[in-house]
């Protein structure tokens, strides 16, 4: 009988003990989303989830919402997400999950029928998309159509040419996009000249690139919808500075970002000295010194809102490409920049190589520190010397 009574005080002891304190969800979650979304973090992320049921929960969401893919972990993130090859007979509950999918990192990983696969299984929630430069071509297109939530997508490694038609038939339905890396290789339509094509609507930025020809640039940019305001032009051996400053006279009234940079073969000194008249209300301009001289900072209208100037130079430049400090600062003086207070350039327009010109280059950078001061922009002021090409 003692023994009896003994065990039920042990039960009661142990029912009546105090339970462990577990945080609500919301506070897990909390927590969790200190942790970077970068692929060191992952491992950390993928211990979290092996807490508790709770922290499983907090912690699943943040693992697969941008998954960093390599050839090492591919296969099984594929193995995740698409248990079958038929969706209707074996779904992942975790495909709903994934909103980032970069696969640039991947060559030879993947097969174009596997990434057309892919993205079938994450069309409804997939938002931004890196394609990869082998396992991507044209039966992709179906299943890339229907991911109507993408606001990302980059498609600049594609190496299979791709039709501009096909693409933008793509286009159609996407019409959250925000931002486009058009393909680097891309076949000429016959018909571009006489159907125009539909650009989102609610494209921001656009980067084009390498097979972009004047014609594209002549009949189908000028269309681009009025919420761009971001273009960069870069690598394209076909373009004419005709076609350039056509496009700016379209586009520019909207544009606040701007990136013209080399290779452009066809495209001569001082033929794009108008870039900051044609687009009024640039904040940053980042071009190569090759196709503009020191006139393009007497083509400006008054009181130019431009803070950022980058200016790179090719490594096939001749010693005519110079641009100098002094134009800058005399552009400045005369109110047609009061908002500048950035300027990168590239070394190989050597501001630092005389006297004469690092003194001029620290004049202009002592000016817009002093402009800083007196107007603050909240942003770093001066004159660097080390800009990438």
């Amino acid at each position: 009988m003692a023994e009896v009574c003994t065990e039920l005080q042990s039960q009661n002891s142990m029912y009546n003990s105090p339970q462990p304190n577990t945080l609500p969800l919301e506070i897990i979650e909390h927590i969790i989303s200190f942790i970077r979304l970068k692929a060191s973090c992952q491992a950390t992320l993928w211990a979290c989830t092996l807490v508790s049921r709770a922290w499983y929960s907090a912690s699943i969401r943040f693992l697969y919402e941008k998954p960093y893919l390599s050839g090492g972990n591919f296969d099984q993130f594929v193995s995740t997400i698409c248990p079958s090859k038929n969706a209707h007979i074996r779904t992942s509950p975790l495909a709903t999950l994934v909103r980032h999918l970069d696969m640039g990192g991947l060559v030879h990983n993947s097969s174009r029928s596997l990434t057309a696969r892919l993205l079938g299984r994450l069309k409804g929630n997939l938002e931004a998309f890196v394609a990869p430069q082998v396992s991507f071509a044209v039966n992709s297109f179906a299943a890339l159509c229907k991911c109507t939530k993408l606001r990302y997508l980059n498609l600049s490694l594609i190496s299979a040419s791709i039709s501009n038609k096909s693409l933008f038939q793509t286009l159609k339905s996407l019409i959250q996009l925000e931002i486009l890396f058009f393909p680097r290789s891309s076949n000429k339509d016959l018909d571009a000249a006489s159907e125009l094509y539909t650009w989102p609507p609610r494209l921001k930025a656009l980067h084009i690139a390498c097979s972009i020809d004047d014609q594209f640039i002549f009949y189908q940019l000028h269309s681009a919808p009025k919420t761009l305001s971001t273009l960069s032009i870069q690598h394209c051996p076909q373009l004419r500075a005709s076609s350039i400053n056509f496009a700016l006279t379209k586009l520019g009234s909207n544009l606040e970002n701007l990136a013209i940079r080399h290779p452009l073969p066809q495209i001569s000194r001082g033929t794009l000295n108008y870039v900051l008249e044609y687009c009024p209300y640039l904040i940053a301009l980042r071009i190569s010194a090759d196709y503009i001289t020191d006139e393009i900072f007497t083509r400006i209208p008054p009181s130019h809102p431009l803070r950022t100037l980058d200016l790179e130079c090719s490594p096939s430049a001749d010693s005519e490409v110079n641009i100098t400090p002094n134009a800058i600062f005399h552009a400045i003086d005369q109110e047609l920049l009061p908002n500048l207070r950035r300027v990168r350039v590239s070394a190989r327009l050597a501001w630092d190589s005389t006297l004469l010109l690092r003194s001029d280059a620290i004049d202009l950078s002592e000016l817009l520190e002093t402009m800083e001061l007196e107007t603050p922009l909240n942003m770093p002021s001066g004159v660097w010397f080390n800009l990438p090409d």
